[in-house]
């Protein structure tokens, strides 16, 4: 299916997420199917006044397209300023994707992420302009509404399809849940009849099953997957085969996730050098092994007593001598 004028070959969506999807997450997951991937948020401001870390966000790579730069602003100025930012850089990018949905109070107390959902108005005025100024097509992410009391799902899908944008992702939770309780699908179960563009959800998808009961509620085009995926990235195997030949496949193997973990360690030591990226990893490499049995103490040793990569090749093969 075509988002804008790219053919993506894959309905499974790899959701940004902050300190984790920068450029090595993002190669490495796109091996498993992967039809678009998504920069870390990239903040209108961050760019405007020449943060060096926020220009860290926009390295992409060749192996990884499709992909789209994700910016978030509060304002039409500052989103435009930055889209020109980014065009006179030297990326390799496919679209821009407006994030309209983050719920926490740092981001949206300047206007930006989920505050736009009570600006109708002005969420118009700013995205038709960044459509027509943008040399890539124009995306957005969005929550069902700011609370209970103003959910206005079907206004914003309306306002955003009347701007141009080319793909809308719905994530069924509003701003006030942040990401407590259950994503809704129920409440957005008919609102692909409204729309004449791609639909992609995102929330709770940590099961293939979660992915087919929630494609099948909203009839969506597209499934993106966040934290679900983070360690098992074998689910987006899973997905997008079931979604492409009907069948359900196994889940990743004991022996499977210690070779991902290898994988990802090298790709993330290749970008950030080993210090950082065995640091990062304390927070990453105990997902890979959650739901195994008899792994809780290795589980540990990896968040605790890990400072090189000489260290997690040992926990791995004692994994291996003791449990494989």
């Amino acid at each position: 299916m075509k988002v804008g004028n790219i053919e993506l070959k894959s309905r499974v969506l790899l959701a940004p997420m902050a300190g984790i999807t920068n450029v090595a997450y993002r190669t490495f997951m796109k091996e498993f199917g992967i039809g678009l991937t998504f920069t870390e948020m990239v903040s209108d401001c961050g760019l405007i006044y020449e943060n060096k870390e926020t220009y860290k966000y926009l390295v992409t790579s060749p192996s990884e397209h499709p992909v789209a730069i994700q910016l978030f602003g509060g304002s039409k100025d500052t989103i435009l300023k930055a889209l020109k930012i980014i065009e006179l850089q030297n990326i390799d990018y496919d679209f821009i994707d407006v994030n309209l949905g983050c719920p926490v109070p740092k981001v949206t107390k300047t206007g930006a992420g989920s505050a736009w959902l009570k600006r109708k108005d002005e969420l118009y005025d700013m995205m038709s302009s960044l459509v027509k100024e943008s040399k890539k097509p124009v995306t957005a992410k969005v929550r069902i509404g700011w609370d209970n009391q103003s959910i206005n799902i079907e206004d914003i899908v309306t306002v955003l399809q009347d701007a141009g944008v080319s793909l809308i992702t719905i994530h069924p939770r509003t701003r006030n849940q942040l990401y407590a309780g259950e994503a809704n699908y129920e409440r957005i179960k008919n609102i692909k009849s409204i729309m004449r563009i791609p639909l992609a959800i995102s929330g709770d998808i940590f099961t293939l099953d979660d992915a087919i009961r929630a494609q099948k509620m909203t009839n969506a085009d597209f499934i993106m997957v966040a934290r679900g995926a983070l360690g098992n990235p074998f689910l987006i195997t899973q997905i997008d085969n079931y979604f492409k030949t009907g069948n359900k496949i196994e889940k990743a193997t004991l022996d499977d996730q210690i070779k991902y973990l290898r994988e990802y360690a090298k790709s993330l030591i290749n970008l950030k050098g080993e210090y950082a990226a065995i640091h990062e990893l304390r927070g990453i490499a105990p997902h890979f092994f959650k739901g195994f049995p008899n792994l809780k103490k290795y589980r540990l040793k990896l968040s605790a007593e890990m400072s090189t990569i000489a260290d997690l090749n040992a926990i791995l093969e004692e994994i291996k001598v003791n449990l494989l």
